[in-house]
C-alpha cells in the first residue's frame, strides 16, 4: 500500500514510475488482452453471459477507473518532481508527452469500443429479451412442457423440475426460439436425462437444437420445425462472433443424431428474418422426427406408439 501511494503522490523516480509502473504494466496487461477477447467470445454464446458479463465490466472499471488513472497521475507527478529537483527538462518532458499521446490513445480506444461496452452492460444489468417462458410438469408428471422462449437459464430451470419430482420420460416444446446457447444448453439436458422430445405447437430456430436431443422425437399433427441462419446475439460482439462456425458446430450434432446428409444442407440456407419449414414427411425421411402423434395420446398416457407413421401412413405434407 505504501508504495501505490508513493506512486500515486508522485515520490517514486522517474525511471521507476514510467517504467514500471506506466510502461511494464501496460504491457502486462496488452498479454492479458487476448484472455479479454475469450471472454467476450464466451460471453456472446453462452448460455446465461450475465456472470461472465459482469466480470468484464468490473474488469473494464478496475483498469480504466483505477489502474490507469494511477499510472498516469503518479507518473505525471514524478515527472514534475524530477523536473523540479534535477533541473533536467529532457526526460521530464519525454515522459510527460507519452502520457499525453497514451491517454489520446486510450480515449479513442474506449470510443471505438463504444458498442461493446454497450452490449456488455446490456446483458449484465439488463432485462432477458428471453425471458417469457414456463416449464413446468404436466399430464401425469411423466412430462415436462417448456412453453415460451428459449431464456437465460432454462436449462437450469428444466433441470430442476426434473430434480423435483418423478422421473420425467419426455418434454414438450413449444418455443419460438431463442438463445442459441440456451438451445444447446437444454438439449444436453435432454440428452442426459435420455428423454423424447415433441412439439404440439411448433417450434422453431434454437429449439429445433434442443428438440433433436431427444431420444425419440415427435411431432403433433399440426406443429412444424422451423429453421434459418444465425444471428449474432449482440451487434457489437460481431468482431467476436463467427455465425458460420456455430452453424457447422450444430450441423455436426445434427448429423451424429442421425439426421440425413440432404436435409442438413438446407438447414441453414433461409435467412435469419425468414425460415424454412419442411414438411412432415420431410422430417420423416430426413429422421429428423420419428413420428407424428396426437397432443391428447401424450398427455393422458395414450401409447405414442400406436400413432408413430414410421411408414408414413397419415402423415400429410403439412
Amino acid at each position: 500500500m505504501n508504495y501505490i501511494r508513493r506512486h500515486w503522490r508522485g515520490e517514486l523516480s522517474l525511471p521507476v514510475a514510467f517504467w514500471v509502473n506506466f510502461v511494464a504494466l501496460n504491457l502486462l496487461l496488452l498479454l492479458l488482452r487476448p484472455v479479454a477477447e475469450q471472454v467476450l467470445v464466451a460471453m456472446a454464446m453462452d448460455d446465461d453471459p450475465r456472470f461472465m458479463a459482469r466480470v468484464a465490466l468490473l474488469h473494464v472499471a478496475f483498469v480504466y477507473g483505477l489502474i490507469y488513472p494511477w499510472q498516469i497521475v503518479g507518473t505525471w507527478r514524478s515527472a514534475g518532481r524530477w523536473l523540479v529537483q534535477r533541473q533536467r527538462r529532457l526526460w521530464p518532458i519525454a515522459g510527460r508527452v507519452v502520457i499525453v499521446v497514451s491517454l489520446a490513445g486510450t480515449l479513442l480506444t474506449l470510443a471505438a469500443g463504444a458498442p461493446v461496452y454497450r452490449d456488455v452492460v446490456a446483458i449484465a444489468i439488463g432485462p432477458d429479451r428471453y425471458a417469457n417462458y414456463s416449464v413446468k410438469r404436466v399430464g401425469d408428471g411423466s412430462l415436462v412442457h417448456f412453453q415460451g422462449y428459449l431464456g437465460y437459464g432454462a436449462a437450469r430451470d428444466l433441470g430442476r423440475v426434473l430434480a423435483s419430482g418423478p422421473e420425467v420420460h419426455g418434454i414438450i416444446l413449444d418455443s419460438s426460439g431463442g438463445w442459441i446457447a440456451s438451445g444447446r444448453s437444454l438439449g444436453r439436458v435432454i440428452q442426459e436425462g435420455g428423454l423424447n422430445t415433441y412439439s404440439f405447437e411448433g417450434c422453431h430456430s434454437a429449439c429445433a437444437t434442443a428438440f433433436i436431443a431427444g431420444s425419440n422425437r415427435y411431432l403433433a399433427d399440426e406443429a412444424r420445425l422451423g429453421f434459418h441462419q444465425y444471428a449474432v446475439p449482440f451487434g457489437g460482439l460481431e468482431p467476436y462472433s463467427n455465425m458460420w462456425l456455430e452453424q457447422q458446430r450444430d450441423l455436426q450434432y445434427f448429423h451424429r443424431q442421425g439426421v440425413s446428409p440432404s436435409f442438413l444442407a438446407r438447414l441453414f440456407q433461409a435467412e435469419h428474418g425468414e425460415a424454412w419449414y419442411p414438411t412432415q414427411r420431410e422430417l420423416m425421411a430426413a429422421q429428423v422426427i420419428t413420428g407424428v402423434v396426437r397432443s391428447e395420446e401424450v398427455l393422458f398416457g395414450v401409447d405414442a406408439g400406436a400413432r408413430i407413421h414410421e411408414k408414413g401412413f397419415g402423415i400429410a405434407d403439412k
